[in-house]
């Protein structure tokens, strides 16, 4: 952990080239102190007849100088190895600094510009330092930011706090022998009618050993952990879904009639086998992304369930009808762990990930999905969105898996795919769809989600890309 410097100031070392090199150089230390650092700078300090060497070697070791920046390019490259001209006399006192101190912070090598064939070219006395990247486009906002968090003393990816033993160390299988030599069976070369027939039947037989479960402990979180057996048994059918012929369908119905048959037994363990449900869904959502499996995806998410949402009446619903929100297990959480979590369900959740089928990153963006299409599906008509509990795991926001699912869209082949998925009729219908949410976005008509204590809100399609940017590219 840095500690965070209310003034910084840095010298800028650099090799003087062309004038559009020079002006670019400029423009960076323009940008520097326009964000409060201050810079030292041979072209704004260094007057006519001063002592270049002198103003170097100040400069290079002024105590008040937080950070050497050395910006990098082929020119600075060959001039700091062979130890030519003020880079090289630059070089002779940095490296000796570098070289001489174990836990040194303050050189920063910053990569201003590539070789003709894209190659980074570093001095050798720099190589094993970490840099920053200023030389690509696409990425020079984002490194400039890091950067310049960095000279402030802030770190980019913050240290987490150290956390308990997870409850897996010591935990064996506890899935069934039959349920894992089922799967085996799927993947086999038995008939389509018998396979057919076989995954039916685990499924029911799943179905009754989770309504017919009741726990015998009061406490709440350890009798959500007791599902999970159920979980991992469902999740290893969804994984063999595929050989079964629409094995999807039979998935979806059985969550269907599960939840409607946990509605009917009102007693409190329907609370956390609704919990449940919902968990069971993020994570078929989750699967079917990882796995490309878009037929299954199209029927998962624009299907009318009937699970009894209103009276246990079988009114019909979207998948909103799996969505449930346990307040009670939120609070069990937090007092567990005596941790404020923003949602003990999520923390809950990402505490016992089933990495068998999906990586924490996955199933955040199945939650985010299921969040997104809320927006965009014709079938999903409740006032409401899907609220995506775990998006306060999706901290790499710009760089994360859902940013960059996003930010295909651009392309004329993902938008086919995702407008096939969402049960669009066209790209042009839905291109009109997707510019009417933004329209009401940018007019404050429609609220992103977010937490009552996180500023940070979930990520939806148009934080990454505008509806005029949709389908321009092959």
């Amino acid at each position: 952990m840095k500690n965070k410097i209310a003034h910084p100031k840095v010298f800028i070392s650099y090799a003087w080239g062309t004038e559009e090199h020079d002006e670019k150089v400029i423009a960076l230390a323009t940008s520097l102190k326009g964000d409060g650092v201050g810079v030292v700078f041979d072209k704004w300090q260094l007057k006519e007849g001063n002592d270049t060497y002198s103003f170097m070697e100040k400069s290079v070791l002024d105590e008040s100088v937080t950070n050497v920046l050395i910006l990098i390019d082929p020119i600075y490259e060959m001039k700091a190895n062979e130890r030519t001209g003020g880079v090289g006399t630059e070089t002779q006192i940095i490296s000796s600094e570098v070289y001489n101190k174990v836990d040194q912070r303050k050189f920063i090598p910053v990569i201003f510009e590539r070789d003709d064939e894209g190659n980074v070219r570093k001095p050798q006395y720099l190589k094993g330092l970490l840099h920053f990247d200023l030389s690509m486009p696409d990425s020079y906002d984002n490194e400039y930011r890091r950067m310049v968090r960095s000279l402030y003393g802030i770190d980019t990816y913050k240290e987490p706090e150290l956390g308990k033993p997870p409850a897996w160390l010591d935990e064996t299988s506890k899935v069934s022998y039959k349920s894992r030599v089922t799967v085996d069976f799927f993947r086999g070369s038995a008939s389509d009618v018998l396979k057919e027939n076989t995954f039916s039947e685990n499924l029911e037989e799943l179905k009754r050993k989770i309504l017919e479960y009741e726990y015998v402990e009061n406490e709440i979180v350890s009798c959500y952990c007791e599902l999970i057996p159920f979980r991992d048994e469902f999740l290893l059918l969804v994984k063999s879904n595929k050989y079964v012929q629409e094995g999807y369908k039979k998935v979806a119905k059985f969550l269907e009639e599960l939840m409607y048959e946990i509605r009917r037994q009102q007693h409190n363990i329907a609370n956390l086998k609704n919990t449940f449900v919902h968990e069971c869904y993020i994570y078929m959502v989750a699967y079917y992304l990882k796995k490309s499996e878009k037929e299954a995806l199209r029927y998962t998410l624009n299907k009318t369930f009937y699970t009894g949402t209103s009276n246990f009446n079988q009114d019909a619903d979207s998948y909103n009808s799996f969505y449930y929100f346990n307040d009670e297990l939120n609070n069990a959480v937090c007092k567990r762990d005596n941790k404020e979590y923003y949602c003990g369900t999520a923390a809950l959740w990402i505490e016992n990930l089933n990495v068998n089928v999906c990586n924490k990153d996955e199933f955040v963006l199945g939650d985010l999905f299921c969040y997104n299409a809320s927006y965009l599906i014709k079938n999903y008509e409740k006032t409401w969105a899907w609220f995506p509990l775990t998006y306060i795991y999706n901290r790499d926001e710009y760089m994360g898996l859902f940013a960059k699912y996003s930010k295909r869209l651009v392309s004329k082949e993902y938008l086919k795919d995702i407008c096939y998925i969402l049960d669009f009729e066209s790209v042009d219908e839905f291109i009109k769809k997707y510019k009417k949410i933004e329209e009401k976005l940018h007019k404050g008509e429609l609220k992103k989600h977010r937490y009552n204590s996180v500023y940070e809100t979930a990520s939806v399609f148009w934080d990454y890309i505008e509806s005029e940017k949709l389908c321009t590219r092959n």
